[in-house]
């Protein structure tokens, strides 16, 4: 198994949120807002990152089309 960083951007109300929880989570188990929100995405994500990834199969198809259009249009 591989691991990734991937970067989330929280919103004003949503990273209120996540201060409160990690607060909470910290008392518990010493998690801090990072560690609560990696579990959230562990927890929530196997399919978002299958639909994540057909989006990426589909785009490949057009820019791998783009860059040889664009290769061949050079070559001339």
């Amino acid at each position: 198994m591989e691991i990734y960083e991937v970067v989330y951007i929280i919103e004003d109300g949503q990273q209120e949120k996540l201060t409160a929880l990690a607060e909470r989570y910290k008392k518990i188990n010493g998690w801090d807002e990072k560690e609560i929100l990696q579990f959230a995405v562990t927890a929530t994500s196997k399919e978002d990152i299958e639909t994540k990834l057909r989006f990426l199969e589909k785009n490949i198809i057009t820019l791998e089309k783009d860059w040889q259009e664009q290769f061949m249009a050079k070559r001339e």
